[in-house]
């Protein structure tokens, strides 16, 4: 079996990562997964890259280079699917240690910082303090609704899986305002540096932190 045939059947499906991040992140994260496994880098040092991407993001945003700001939002995430990737492809050749839970750790801890910061930054250099700063706070709540819940309900994942499915009825994957939207939404902000995005990036943050409180409201 190829590289790319083994990354790709360990990819995480839509019921994991969410329709956007699985089906169009991970069309590409794949390519960048087979470069670093070449080239031998680890999967921490492949999540330290995403938060090096979005300080480049703004960095770039600081000197009005805002398209390609606005594009390379987006090589966040890349990375953060890339490294799990990497992990899951190292430890099925018996070349990492299954089961050491501090790369989950460090993903969600860099890419915290990273992409709160990058979201403040958009509406700062936009001028729009107020927009960025709720923009973060938003995502910020979402985060510590997650975290809290994982820790709370061990069965957040049925929980929430239930919900959809009586909402829904059944669906493949989940939905949500989860990184892939956000990171797609945040990319739009920047590149038309508008502050209204940022604006319902906030909105949509607190209605889905809101829902989150109420699906667990029983529990």
């Amino acid at each position: 079996m190829s590289m790319y045939s083994e990354i790709k059947s360990q990819q995480k499906g839509p019921d994991k990562s969410g329709y956007v991040v699985a089906y169009i992140y991970r069309r590409i994260s794949i390519y960048f997964s087979m470069l670093f496994i070449t080239l031998g880098f680890s999967p921490n040092f492949i999540t330290l890259l995403s938060m090096l991407s979005d300080f480049f993001v703004i960095y770039l945003m600081y000197s009005q280079h805002w398209i390609w700001a606005g594009i390379l939002v987006n090589m966040g995430l890349v990375l953060d699917a890339s490294d799990g990737e990497v992990a899951r492809y190292l430890i099925s050749k018996g070349k990492k240690e299954k089961g050491k839970r501090f790369g989950g750790y460090l993903d969600m801890v860099i890419g915290t910082i990273g992409f709160t910061l990058l979201i403040f930054f958009a509406g700062y250099f936009m001028n729009e303090l107020w927009a960025g700063f709720f923009a973060m706070f938003g995502l910020f709540m979402i985060i510590v609704a997650a975290v809290t819940a994982k820790a709370d309900f061990p069965d957040k994942l049925e929980i929430a899986k239930k919900f959809q499915t009586g909402l829904l009825g059944k669906m493949k994957g989940k939905l949500g305002f989860a990184c892939g939207e956000q990171r797609i939404l945040i990319s739009l902000a920047v590149l038309f540096q508008s502050a209204l995005l940022l604006w319902v990036f906030a909105g949509l943050a607190a209605a889905f932190f809101t829902l989150k409180i109420w699906v667990y409201r029983n529990q």
